[in-house]
């Protein structure tokens, strides 16, 4: 007798969609409905919510070591390195910029009322106090205190606060290139201990994704249940719009780059690696769709073999375009949404640290939320606020993820494009 297939995670989101909306509607309707939902629903997502929190320290951490200490030995780095690292870091802070771009410009969040803020923002007060302390102390701060935070004094400080990942970031990178620099006896021990710890954490994040269903109900659930404006409906169709335009923009640019830059028409490139758009779209994965990706490369797009096997798998750990756009767009969206002003510094902290995060961010299904939750607390995001803020961006998260690991190894395979026609 064949054994029955599971339900695919994505269409078990929907229905946990579709669940907690129901489910925080009818809640509304009854008389101590709401204080039920709050009571008894709501803490299923805040300890989703929490789990995220809870590996975003460590997942950086060891990622971040992955994919730098993957490059071998940094002192003697071939171009083929420098190039692909440039490249890959040019079309990063490209999609950053995009998405703020984006954002700003469309203004998703604006279609929320001003009475759904305050009825969401419960502490509202206590935020907006806490905000015009902080640009108290922002004043008095000197022009180069950005970059002296930046470096921790203290490392378990330093670990045992979301809010202080550009330090954490830091601290990983000088590690690093220093696992890089010592002789290879040495670094080989810590490479193994990296790698394996690596697995472990994305073991994590899949045991942890697969709560998400459950999670969303509970979550939806509440946020319905607290309010039925439509104007959140509005703000979350527009910020996918805004999210979808923006992958749009992307998946136009990387056949350009690659006709301009690498020789290679336009739709070569696409029917090249259309059969690996489609494994990315159904996985949600880089990392499965990897050994798809560099067949496509080798076999569809004559790339060669040495520099398929340093891209790819590179790029697939580091190079989060479609993350790093998401975590920009996400970010200043919840903060319209939920009254958080961002000042211009706050907007260079969102380039600097989506930059660095998609670094680390792994490349299994719904690894840029855990990230997401890192920016939004480097610009002083209320941590109460956390789980209505993830609320909205997991209500649409799934299908949008689908299509960002389309646009992930799109650029990953325009990059190698790139590097092998300059080799």
């Amino acid at each position: 007798m064949p054994a029955k297939k599971s339900i695919p995670l994505h269409y078990q989101i929907v229905l946990g969609i579709i669940l907690g909306a129901a489910l925080g509607l009818v809640a509304g309707k009854i008389d101590g409905g709401p204080a039920f939902i709050v009571d008894w629903v709501k803490p299923i997502g805040t300890i989703f919510i929490r789990l995220l929190k809870l590996l975003a320290v460590p997942l950086i951490f060891v990622s971040l070591t992955k994919g730098i200490s993957d490059l071998k030995d940094f002192s003697t780095l071939s171009r083929m390195s420098f190039r692909t690292i440039g490249l890959y870091m040019l079309t990063t802070v490209f999609a950053v910029l995009l998405g703020l771009f984006l954002v700003n410009f469309f203004q998703p969040g604006s279609f929320v009322s001003e009475e759904t803020v305050t009825a969401l923002g419960a502490s509202i007060t206590e935020t907006t106090n806490a905000k015009v302390g902080a640009g108290a102390a922002g004043a008095a701060a000197g022009p180069l205190d950005f970059f002296v935070n930046m470096v921790p004094d203290n490392l378990f400080a330093a670990l045992s606060a979301n809010g202080r990942m550009l330090q954490v970031i830091f601290f990983t990178i000088l590690f690093s290139v220093c696992v890089l620099l010592v002789p290879e006896k040495s670094r080989t021990p810590i490479k193994e201990l990296v790698d394996a710890l690596n697995v472990v954490m994305l073991k994590m994040v899949d045991l942890i994704i697969l709560l998400s269903p459950y999670a969303v109900v509970a979550l939806m659930a509440a946020l319905f249940a607290e309010t039925t404006d439509v104007g959140i409906i509005k703000a979350l169709l527009s910020y996918a719009l805004v999210m979808l335009f923006g992958m749009a923009i992307m998946l136009t640019i990387y056949p350009s780059l690659a006709r301009v830059f690498g020789g290679v028409p336009l739709m070569t490139f696409v029917r090249g690696i259309l059969p690996a758009q489609l494994v990315a779209f159904s996985t949600s994965s880089s990392m499965a769709t990897l050994p798809v990706t560099m067949d496509c490369l080798e076999e569809n797009l004559g790339v060669k073999n040495e520099v398929v096997s340093f891209v790819c798998p590179v790029g697939a750990t580091i190079n989060m375009d479609a993350t790093s756009l998401m975590q920009a767009i996400a970010t200043v969206f919840v903060c319209q949404v939920l009254g958080h002003d961002l000042a211009w510094n706050d907007q260079l902290v969102i380039v600097l640290t989506a930059t660095l995060a998609s670094i680390g961010a792994a490349g299994t299904p719904s690894a840029g939320i855990v990230m997401l939750v890192i920016v939004l607390e480097s610009v002083g995001f209320p941590s109460e606020k956390l789980p209505l803020a993830l609320t909205m961006i997991l209500a649409v998260d799934r299908p949008l993820d689908m299509v960002r690991t389309v646009v992930n190894i799109t650029g990953d395979s325009c990059v190698a494009v790139l590097v092998g026609r300059r080799l």
